[in-house]
This record gives C-alpha cells, structure tokens and sequence, in this order.
C-alpha cells in the first residue's frame, strides 16, 4: 500500500480536478470568465522546459575539448605552405544566421520518429524476405537492433562540428511514448536500442512525460518503471545531465480501483528518481516536477490554487500513451 505522502498527492490531484471543472463551469456561465479560460488556453507561451542562462553556460561550456585545438594552419615542412586559406562558404554568414542554419540542419528526433524508423527497417528487411522465396531463413527477427546514425553535419569538420552542437545541446530530449512492444514480449523494446549509450549520456536537457492511471487492467506505472531502468543504468554509469524535467500525467485519478496500485508505482518511480538525483546528479536540484491531471479533454497543471488550464489537442500534453503499441 502507498504511503501517507502519496495518498495526501493522490487527494490534492482530486482537489484540483475539483477546481478545474469548477473554472470551467463558472467560464460556460460567465462570458468574462470565458474570455480568460479562452485567452489562457489558447496562450502563445507554451509550457515547455525553461533554460536559464546559467544551464546554458554550462551546456556550452561542456563541449569536448578536441573541438577547440586543430593542427596548425600551415605546415612549413609542406610545399604549399605559402597557399593562402581561402574561408569556408559558411564562415562567409555571422553567428546568428549560422545558428539559425544549425537550427534547420540538427535536432534531436522524437519518439515517435525513432519508432517509425524503427518499423520502416523491419518492413524493409520483411520485403527483402519476401524477394528471396528460395533462401532458407524466411524469418524476421522480432529482436532486431536499430541501425543507428549519426548527422551527417556532424561529421564535416571541427568548426562545423562545434557550432552545430552548441545548439544541439541547447535543445532538449523528449521521452513521451514507450518504444515498440513487440508482441509476445514481456516489455517494450529499450530506449538504448534507439538511441546509442553515449548519446544518454551526452544529453544535456531531457524531459521525460510519465503517463499513469489510463486503464483499469494495465500498470501503466510499472511498464515505466522498467523504461526509466535502462535509461537510468546509463546515466549512472555516466551522464552530462543539467536539467532533468518530469512531467507526470494522472487520468481517473478518482478511480479508486486504479490507483490503489498506481500510486504504488508511483512512489517507486519518485524514488528511483530522487535516488538517481542524489547519487549521480552533477548538482542539487536536478530534477524539476511537474504534474499535470487530465480530464478527458482537459489538463490542469497542479501546484496552482487557480489550475493552469490546456485543452485537447495540445501537443505539449498529449503525446502518446502506454497503451498505444498494445
């Protein structure tokens, strides 16, 4: 059975569900009341993970030290030592449009497209199957690894090189789905078969969105906890983590039937994390909270005695569920 913390959280998640249909009550009555739920909803400063300018200082401070020292210009041993350099066409742009550049050329991909990559293989390697009727192996294998790829910009030259992960490591990663579960295994596929060990550990902001209490039959909570072991087992052994954000989002939170085991999982998950944090995080305060209750088509952030309000669709919130590859 969960503790008394987590029981007095499950009590305060029902409370601001409570207040959040009220607000929403109150805005189908009152047509000034609806003016602010519609400005609040449709606000154009969305809830995403606050950098400060100190994490970016940090960030960029960290970029591999071989980037900045390359072998001379010239070498006078060589017979072309007088050839003057001519400057590369992209150094001909100042920072800021190079930036904006980098911007288009680099970012690290979604989950969703990680995953979609990974069904394009073994639709590929099915047809390359298909097209051998003759060969003996006619099986595709259900534990076949992901071929990994690393941005072609990243392999141009050091300058390049530099430039494009100073705004690559300023960009954060997103875990909002569970990878593919392949049918007849006891859990999703892990997220080191999509992404290599030392690209984890080379992350410098992460949000990972946890979602709990969708079915009445499926720990959602459990399926995470072995998702975040994976994850976890490589930050510990290294990790250039500066901002860690959960964001946790609770459905039927007033279903009693579901959260006796959820908020069990729960406090497992917060646990693990806050374990991870003090153990291995580079600085105090690591991880930031965040939680949000859904109700049916509504978000209310909790913390706030007058709830944050997000309507559905709202791709900061809505992403994708544990159930979705079921």
């Amino acid at each position: 059975m969960a503790g008394l913390e987590s029981r007095k959280k499950l009590a305060d998640w029902r409370t601001m569900q409570h207040r959040g249909r009220n607000k929403i009550l109150k805005a189908s009555r009152d047509p000034v009341a609806r003016a602010r739920l519609l400005t609040e909803i449709t606000s154009s400063r969305p809830v995403t993970l606050h950098i400060s300018e100190a994490d970016r200082a940090s960030a960029l401070a960290s970029l591999p030290a071989f980037l900045f020292h390359g072998p001379a210009a010239t070498d006078p041993g060589r017979s072309n030592q007088h050839r003057p350099c001519l400057p590369s066409f992209l150094a001909t742009f100042p920072p800021e449009i190079r930036n904006i550049i980098y911007g288009y050329a680099i970012s690290y991909p979604t989950c969703r497209n990680l995953y979609d990559y990974y069904y394009d293989q073994k639709e590929k390697a099915r047809a390359k199957v298909e097209l051998r009727p003759r060969s003996g192996n006619t099986k595709v294998s259900r534990h076949s690894k992901v071929a990994l790829r690393t941005p072609t910009i990243l392999l141009l030259c050091k300058q390049i090189t530099r430039e494009a992960l100073s705004v690559l490591y300023l960009q954060p990663f997103v875990i909002d789905r569970i990878p593919p579960w392949i049918m007849g295994n006891p859990s999703p596929l892990s997220l080191v078969e999509f992404i290599s060990r030392p690209t984890f550990q080379n992350l410098r902001f992460v949000q990972i969105k946890i979602s709990l209490g969708e079915n009445n039959e499926f720990r959602s909570g459990q399926v995470w906890l072995q998702i975040l072991n994976d994850v976890l087992e490589a930050w510990s052994q290294r990790n250039s983590l500066i901002r860690l954000q959960i964001m946790v989002k609770l459905s039927n939170v007033t279903r009693p039937n579901i959260w006796f085991y959820e908020l069990e999982d729960y406090e497992k998950l917060v646990q693990k994390l806050s374990y991870f944090e003090f153990k291995h995080g580079l600085k105090p305060g690591l991880i930031r909270w965040e939680h949000w209750v859904l109700d049916l088509g509504y978000a209310y952030r909790v913390g706030f005695r007058n709830p944050v309000i997000r309507v559905h669709p709202d791709p900061y919130i809505w992403q994708g569920s544990v159930i979705e590859w079921l």
